[in-house]
């Protein structure tokens, strides 16, 4: 991130919905990423149902407690596509997901992700793939125990480390958009819209 992106972030509100968004799912809001995972106050959900409305995206509660909520922010054909991908579909079935539904998916990822967090069970590594992972990344690290990876970025990279890091460098250009965006007022449907379709101007007029 560059130091001016990061002195603009000191002045913003950083508990605005926007703002979050911005920070953690700009890949997904601009188009670059199928999933992100959202991480905001509990009592900011209701905020945040409201900005969705308007878009394509979808969500679901990963996991809530008293005062935060994990929240899968989503596009829906395009993940329940990649999951459903042959390989991607296979390993899935080996750790346990024998149905096809995306709920219902999501339900069993929230219930081991819930036991993770209570320290009931191992952190659920099929995550990855939720959150559009490469299937070999994800299996790589599970392989490797998290250890021996290439480059680390949005996930551990275990092959065609080039691509990843060059997917990298689009994510967190997209972030900062987003940040800019976000700290001079844009609409959250325009925003995604400019980012989407290239049509990026001066957010200093």
């Amino acid at each position: 991130m560059s130091q001016e992106v990061f002195e603009i972030m000191q002045n913003m509100d950083m508990e605005a919905v926007e703002s979050q968004l911005a920070l953690q799912c700009a890949p997904v809001l601009a188009g670059l990423k199928i999933s992100n995972l959202l991480n905001i106050h509990k009592s900011k959900v209701c905020i945040l149902k409201q900005l969705l409305k308007e878009t394509n995206l979808s969500y679901y509660v990963l996991l809530e407690n008293a005062k935060r909520v994990a929240i899968l922010i989503y596009q829906r054909k395009a993940l329940h596509q990649y999951l459903m991908l042959p390989e991607v579909s296979a390993f899935l079935k080996r750790v346990g997901y024998s149905e096809n539904d995306l709920q219902k998916m999501f339900a069993l990822l929230s219930l081991r992700y819930k036991q993770c967090m209570c320290r009931q069970g191992e952190f659920p590594h099929e995550m990855g793939l939720f959150l559009g992972y490469p299937l070999e990344d994800v299996q790589g690290f599970i392989t490797n125990q998290g250890r021996n990876s290439l480059c680390s970025g949005y996930w551990k990279v275990y092959e065609n480390k080039e691509a990843k890091m060059d997917l990298f460098r689009q994510y967190e250009q997209a972030k900062e958009w987003m940040v800019l965006f976000v700290s001079n007022g844009v609409d959250l449907i325009e925003a995604m819209d400019m980012l989407r379709n290239g049509h990026l101007y001066s957010v200093y007029l």
